[in-house]
């Protein structure tokens, strides 16, 4: 069978200007907007963040890893990083580290580089394992299970990021986007599936080729349920080892900027349940997994594999569908 890992960024935004080049005003205390839109996915509807997410995997019997940014505790307060542990563990899931070094100028933290760039390949290797280990202990600080994975905030990881990870004990890294990658990231030949490097297994996030000499990754907000399907066929089919889908906590939402009002994004939430019912339906083929479910001793040395290709007729379709109004796509 296919090892499918879904897997969620679990994330907050500071509604603040100028944010990160700026601070956030050192008198602000209060993010209950934030938290609440960004993990809970508070709308004048319902919440369609992380606890709807939870629930429709749990209907369907499937398996995710979420991985939590902590540095945004920092700021924002420890409640609610807690309480997302609290929630993906509590229903079997698991939490894996995610990092955004914006977060770095709202710190105050002498074992950690001053200032914010927005991605981890901007950092030396010894300065990039401060940080894993430091997210880890944070996140351990909030009642989260040993993590064995981290995924790169915008995937702005590079070959020192998996340097790092080895020197902290992280056994997977699941960064590589091969539709942004930085040049001193395993860029040619491109990786399709999961390759052992500088000690750390690197699970790249799944792409298809949806018109010519351009590639789309597997995330929901980015392709149809259609171009999903296809896609998760043809690894299937080509005896692929794992697929790995992109989510966020707050990907079920539009208008979650101001002077918007948040709104349930029907589209890609008839995505996602698609997803769920299709991963649910065709268990002979597919297999939701965790990482913590990994043995790195057992993981098998895979041959290159091809490139997914997908379908001009599947592309025209779903560029056409994002100006329909209707529920599902």
């Amino acid at each position: 069978m296919l090892k499918v890992f879904i897997t969620v960024d679990t994330e907050v935004w500071p509604d603040a200007p100028d944010w990160p080049r700026t601070p956030i005003a050192a008198g602000r205390t209060d993010f209950a907007r934030e938290s609440a839109l960004y993990l809970d996915g508070a709308t004048g509807e319902g919440e369609f963040g992380v606890g709807y997410q939870l629930a429709m995997l749990g209907r369907h019997g499937l398996k995710a890893c979420f991985f939590v940014e902590p540095l945004a505790a920092a700021r924002i307060g420890r409640a609610p990083l807690e309480k997302v542990v609290d929630q993906v563990q509590r229903a079997g899931h698991e939490v894996q580290l995610h990092l955004h070094t914006e977060w770095l100028g709202d710190l105050q933290d002498a074992a950690l580089p001053g200032r914010h760039r927005q991605f981890m390949h901007q950092f030396s290797v010894d300065q990039q394992a401060a940080l894993i280990g430091s997210g880890a202990a944070r996140l351990a600080r909030a009642g989260a299970a040993p993590v064995c994975a981290f995924r790169a905030g915008s995937f702005g990881a590079n070959a020192d990021t998996l340097r790092a990870l080895a020197a902290c004990g992280l056994a997977f890294d699941s960064s590589y986007n091969p539709t942004c990658l930085h040049p001193d990231f395993l860029r040619a030949p491109v990786l399709e599936q999961p390759a052992r490097v500088h000690g750390v297994w690197e699970f790249p996030v799944s792409s298809f080729g949806d018109y010519p000499r351009h590639r789309r990754h597997a995330q929901l907000c980015a392709c149809s349920f259609a171009e999903m399907r296809a896609a998760l066929m043809a690894a299937w089919e080509a005896r692929w080892y794992s697929f790995v889908i992109v989510l966020h906590s707050f990907e079920l939402l539009r208008g979650r900027s101001p002077p918007h009002t948040p709104a349930p994004d029907w589209r890609v939430i008839g995505r996602f349940e698609s997803l769920c019912r299709l991963l649910d339906a065709e268990r002979g083929k597919f297999a939701t997994t965790l990482f913590r479910e990994l043995d790195p001793a057992l993981v098998p040395a895979l041959p290159r594999a091809p490139a997914l290709r997908g379908s001009i007729a599947r592309t025209l379709l779903r560029a056409a569908q994002q100006h329909w109004p209707h529920r599902n796509s």
